[in-house]
């Protein structure tokens, strides 16, 4: 028997919800639950079951509530037998006897403890994971049925403030983990609605410094301070004042993990340092990744004034090691702006100081909105990446977005303003793209990264060459961006100008081969919901370029094509969703509407026209309002809205047949997720197919994703069999007007691996004159460095020393080569399984030992480009001794 009191009392039997009759019973079991396991006084009792003076037979009716409860709980013969929950009477009154997995309570205290004590050793990954489980487990106020019904008990209130403290632990778990994008939303709504508490203000001001908005923070601050003095007498303590000071200073201390933690130190200085317990300054390692050890380069004692760079953290296991930094092979972008103050300031230099800051303020927030990061300023230029620490397929598009971006922006400030827009301390962009090496912490975390290439170095060679006011990128960045954004007239230096956005090319889609089962499922899928009138969750689910959107594709057609007359309503998630969370359901209104911008006439006539113009369609469009407008819904309009959305969803598809497709719902955030489950759950008796499309990582996010429903069909995209693929392949390359001889034509699908994106690439490729046989396309290259930079560094670990073993591997292998525990390593080699980087053999090892292998010849191409030359000589040497001395022992 299981209880649950984080919200509404709930007793759980083995066939489901145990009934409780009337409230005294409800309380009193409530209450002793509150204590379980410790003996509760029938005074204290009694005082919890009525507020003022208890009746005279007050003891007769709790004696009544007692015995009905042991008659509950013994309900069940078996319980005693296993342990199950006891209620004894023990002088001066009662114990409940319930074990701790049995009491959400219980779990919860332990998890906060475990969480708590992570926080404390600076395991941070593992305190927000923890941390996160442990507030999980609530369902809403503590015993929240009760407390409707006026019960008013002090437990209530301090397991309230407990469950804030929780979540103030798990903040700064995730702030010290680099992810204050993440939690930014949740810590504002949190710090307004309780703007007293002094520690969530600052790590509110800490998320929004790190994001770039340095005047917000400062607002908060000002609003802290103001609720304290107004409601309670008080000034801010002592490090609420210290994130002001640090934020006014731009102090490099709130770059620091722990930056919080170290201005609440007493008499520590405010300077960088290590975190607690890291063992001196960390070896930059030239490893494949942290967690495998390999010969450290020579090491050189720093000077004792400088700190040492703080310890990895993003590791999904606290034995985890830390302190060491990563050196990786990398295709990213760089981005430099300069920015020369204008004449009209007069010399002052606080004038100078204060447009200056304002400045790297706009520019780091365009940087941060479009996934990059700033490295660094060198007087007027200011550097930032896109690349470090995850690779993206769009790195180079991001950069020039951002670029364009920062010019509108800055330009901002010429207009009447100290900053001339002509002239020549106009601002000036230039973006590069390339290859290099980057030294930095597996998370992101620490120093900056150290990029080693001729990128750095051609950018700022390019910088020169941009007029004020403009930007330029390289050639390399122009020919990989080229088919989303419009270029001028390219250079000598094959350097070009971005115009702006390439508008969507209605090209002919390649052809669909090896997905007959899966077109099978889906017309089934089309005709159940249509006769059954039920909804229906449909996910497909499959790796980079295995064919989702092209399948989502045929989809519509089939729907358009129906004769239940279909109407297709379709969205996509993207990164540029960054600041608006909810821009998913404006472009599927768009889509209903029949408008490309979602225009509220047009939203208005299909509102009208299912509702009427009456309360009900008035409360719609009014709800729906703020996806018209520019600025992104508040928080606080996210559920109405969300019952709006739902609401117009169904009455389209009770009018007629709907199907709904949302695409790329890997990179939708958990607002946007928790939607799309609620309108599968909740849509009630309409023909509704909703249709989405991911990549595996979203399983990470949402393990039970389409489990447990009713009706729910999940569809996993596996590569093409050969044949599948060649006949792919040889359909691009006719649309080219070319052929391949036989022997290329062999050595092209087994580069391409079953993957139609790869195919595609590589038809462009050889249309394009590419040197015969053809290297990896870059634009593979990308994505298959993008899709790696998904997993855990152990993860990737495992793939390098899988890949010095030959492509062949087992647990007892990838341990000899990686230096790990054997358990370790199988578990990482079933989670790449899992994620579909290997595959397993059928045939085991000569040991016995099941044996993987890479799924995709590009996969183990990009692993072998991640890592140094000297790494990859050093791992090949211990495979090659292990398989010797294998070899020996089976020989014995």
């Amino acid at each position: 028997m299981k209880f649950q009191v984080l919200g509404p009392l709930t007793v759980l039997g083995d066939s489901g919800p145990v009934a409780l009759s009337g409230v005294k019973q409800r309380a009193t079991l409530g209450h002793l639950l509150l204590h379980a396991n410790e003996v509760v006084a029938t005074s204290a009792l009694m005082r919890a079951l009525w507020a003022g003076e208890p009746p005279p037979t007050a003891r007769k009716m709790l004696q009544n509530a007692v015995s009905a409860l042991r008659g509950l709980l013994t309900a069940d013969d078996t319980e005693d037998t296993h342990g199950g929950p006891v209620l004894l009477t023990h002088a001066p009154g009662y114990l409940l006897r319930v074990d701790g997995d049995d009491l959400d309570l219980t779990a919860y205290r332990a998890l906060a403890d475990r969480g708590r004590a992570d926080l404390a050793a600076g395991a941070w990954s593992s305190a927000a994971r923890t941390l996160r489980a442990a507030l999980d487990l609530w369902r809403g106020p503590v015993l929240a049925d009760l407390a409707e019904s006026g019960t008013d008990w002090p437990e209530l209130r301090t397991l309230a403030q407990a469950r804030t403290a929780t979540r103030e632990d798990l903040y700064e778990a995730e702030l010290a983990c680099g992810r204050h994008d993440d939690v930014l939303e949740e810590l504002r709504t949190h710090a307004e609605r309780e703007p007293e508490r002094e520690r969530l203000c600052a790590q509110l001001m800490l998320a929004l410094y790190r994001r770039g908005h340095q005047s917000d923070a400062l607002d908060a601050y000002r609003r802290t301070r103001t609720a304290l003095a107004s409601r309670l007498g008080l000034e801010p303590g002592r490090v609420l004042r210290a994130v002001e000071r640090a934020v006014l200073d731009h102090d490099p201390v709130l770059g620091q993990p722990d930056a919080l933690a170290i201005m609440a130190l007493d008499g520590e200085p405010r300077r960088l340092r290590p975190a607690a317990g890291t063992p001196g300054p960390a070896a930059v390692a030239p490893a494949a990744l942290v967690g495998f050890d390999s010969p450290p380069p020579p090491r050189h004692p720093a000077p004792p004034a400088l700190p040492a760079p703080p310890r990895a953290t993003a590791f999904p296991y606290p034995a985890a090691p830390a302190g060491v930094l990563t050196e990786q092979h990398k295709q990213l972008s760089m981005l430099l702006v300069r920015t020369t103050l204008g004449k009209g300031l007069g010399g002052d230099p606080e004038d100078a100081a204060r447009l200056s800051g304002e400045l790297a303020v706009a520019i780091r927030d365009e940087v941060a909105r479009h996934g990059g990061k700033v490295s660094g300023v060198l007087g007027p230029v200011t550097f930032a990446l896109f690349g470090v620490v995850r690779t993206r397929e769009d790195d180079a598009e991001r950069a020039v977005r951002a670029g364009r971006a920062i010019l509108r922006r800055l330009r901002q400030y010429g207009a009447g303003g100290p900053v001339p827009v002509h002239g020549g301390s106009a601002p000036r962009v230039a973006v590069a793209t390339g290859d290099v090496v980057v030294t930095c912490a597996a998370d992101g975390t620490g120093a900056v990264p150290i990029v080693n290439g001729a990128v750095p170095q051609s950018c700022a060679d390019l910088l020169r060459t941009v007029p004020p006011g403009g930007i330029r990128v390289c050639a390399t960045t122009r020919s990989g961006t080229e088919r989303s954004l419009v270029y001028g007239p390219a250079g000598p230096d094959g350097a070009a100008e971005p115009l702006g956005t390439r508008s969507a090319r209605a090209d002919t889609p390649p052809a669909l081969v090896g997905r007959d089962r899966e077109l099978a499922q889906l017309g089934g899928a089309l005709d159940d919901v249509a006769r059954r009138q039920r909804p229906c969750l449909l996910t497909a689910l499959g790796e980079p370029g295995a064919g989702k959107t092209r399948l989502m594709a045929e989809l519509a057609r089939l729907a358009r094509r129906s004769p239940h007359g279909y109407r297709v309503v379709t969205g996509h998630s993207s990164w540029c969703d960054r600041d608006r969370p909810l821009a998913l359901l404006d472009r599927t209104l768009a889509s209903a509407t029949g408008t490309g911008d979602c225009a509220r006439d047009a939203l208005a006539r299909t509102v009208h026209a299912l509702f009427g113009t009456g309360d009900r369609g008035t409360w719609l469009l009014d709800r729906l309002g703020p996806l018209l407008r520019a600025e992104p819904p508040a928080p606080a309009d996210w559920p109405d809205l969300a019952t709006a959305w739902r609401l117009l969803l169904t009455g389209l598809a009770a009018e007629r047949p709907l199907l709904l497709v949302l695409e790329d719902l890997h990179s939708a955030p958990d607002p946007v997720l928790d939607l799309v489950t609620e309108l599968a759950d909740a849509a009630g008796p309409v023909p509704l197919l909703l249709a989405v499309t991911a990549r595996p990582e979203l399983l990470d996010r949402r393990p039970t994703w389409g489990g447990g429903r009713r009706d729910a069909l999940a569809l996993t995209l596996d590569p093409l069999d050969e044949a599948s693929s060649a006949a792919l392949l040889d359909a691009l390359l006719a649309a080219g007007g070319g052929a391949l001889p036989a022997e290329l034509r062999r050595d092209v699908l087994v580069r391409i691996g079953g993957n139609p994106l790869y195919a595609l690439e590589y038809a462009r490729e050889l249309a394009g004159g590419a040197p015969v046989p053809p290297a990896m396309p870059r634009h593979v290259r990308q994505v298959v460095a993008a899709h790696l930079d998904t997993l855990p560094p152990l993860a990737k670990a495992v793939l390098v020393c899988a890949s010095a073993l030959g492509g062949v591997c087992c647990a007892d292998g990838v341990a000899a080569v990686g230096g790990v525990d054997r358990s370790e390593a199988a578990h990482w080699l079933d989670h790449l399984e899992r994620r579909d980087f290997l595959r397993r053999s059928r045939h085991p090892s000569a040991t016995g030992a099941l044996r993987y292998a890479f799924r995709h010849p590009a996969t183990r191409e990009a692993v072998d480009a991640l890592v140094p030359r000297t790494v990859r000589e050093d791992r090949r040497r211990r495979a090659e001794a292990w398989t010797e001395s294998t070899a020996a022992q089976l020989t014995v």
